[in-house]
């Protein structure tokens, strides 16, 4: 009997439930028809707003270029009807505004060193207002005054100067001049950027292993408004193994008076030296000179810092020992 009643129970929850769902699902219905005529509504009545719009420039003077950042956005105030300005807010990334300067009398600023003009925003009101369409009442616009600089377009020839990040083999070494074909480039582009220039960089290019001459062909690196003629050029890197060689060469007195002789002790000096294998005949001791300066401070009691004063341009890492002789003057 117990058991009974709690079905009979139950199943009157569940019916009272079910009312209380349909009950629920009524209303909900005639919440959303309501909102949505609510909606309608809304959105068929006129507002008056600011909408913040891109802008595309284009057609600049014949020859001319447009420098500096002009705005990238205009604010608008507008009046338009609801589902107009819904409309605005779903496609307005798509659709930026195209500002075709050439078209506008530009009013130049007093600044006769500059290339600086402006244009009032109202001016380009009812343009801009076409691109809209016909819905959008264009109230305001801010900023209310454009201003535009433009500099000359030129054409210069500078040369080329390579960014290598060079990595030998040991004992390999660069030999003589790295050259570049063509050594000079026409660069094309507003006259305020290249008067900066001296010269166009490549790309920087990281070489490793080396160990035989290489010929590479790099790009010129990219400068924002500048065009390269051409803007490849072929680097030509020479390489050659390296030999450590010494010799031995005297010790030259200068400034001494023809009254006194002096005498250095060691007489000699040794000249360590790196050179190319194809330049090692080369090598002989009338090509170095040393030096002490009879004049020249002393570097301590009865002691002479030695210059090597001349050297052959084709041999590196030039070292010497010692770096100071003893003297003694005789009359």
């Amino acid at each position: 009997m117990a058991q009974e009643h709690k079905i009979i129970k139950d199943a009157f929850g569940k019916l009272t439930s079910l009312k209380l769902d349909r009950r629920v699902m009524v209303f909900l219905f005639f919440l959303a028809i309501s909102t949505i005529f609510w909606f309608l509504s809304a959105l068929s009545r006129e507002y008056t707003t600011s909408i913040r719009y891109p802008v595309r420039y284009n057609n600049f003077p014949e020859n001319m270029i447009m420098v500096g950042d002009p705005p990238s956005s205009l604010e608008l105030t507008v009046n338009s009807y609801g589902y107009t300005l819904v409309r605005y807010f779903v496609s307005r990334r798509l659709m930026p505004i195209v500002f075709d300067v050439n078209s506008f009398s530009l009013n130049r600023l007093p600044d006769t060193e500059t290339r600086n003009y402006y244009i009032l925003s109202s001016v380009a009101a009812n343009r801009i207002a076409g691109q809209l369409g016909a819905d959008i009442d264009i109230l305001d616009i801010r900023p209310d005054t454009l201003f535009f600089s433009f500099t000359r377009m030129i054409s210069r020839k500078l040369p080329v100067k390579p960014a290598l990040d060079l990595d030998f083999n040991q004992q390999f070494m660069v030999k003589g001049n790295i050259d570049v074909e063509p050594d000079s480039v026409m660069v094309h582009g507003p006259e305020s950027v290249i008067d900066t220039m001296k010269f166009v960089p490549t790309k920087e290019t990281v070489i490793r292993g080396l160990n035989k001459s290489t010929r590479k062909n790099i790009e010129l690196t990219d400068i924002e408004k500048l065009t390269f003629s051409p803007n490849v050029v072929l680097v030509n890197i020479p390489v050659e193994q390296f030999t450590e060689a010494s010799i031995n060469i005297p010790v030259e007195v200068t400034n001494l008076p023809d009254t006194l002789t002096m005498k250095t002790f060691p007489s000699r000096i040794t000249v360590s030296y790196l050179v190319a294998l194809s330049d090692y005949d080369k090598v002989n001791a009338q090509l170095f000179r040393a030096t002490v300066d009879y004049l020249g401070p002393p570097t301590g009691p009865g002691r002479l810092a030695v210059r090597l004063v001349d050297q052959p341009d084709f041999v590196r890492s030039v070292r010497f020992s010692p770096q100071s002789v003893d003297f003694i003057i005789e009359r």
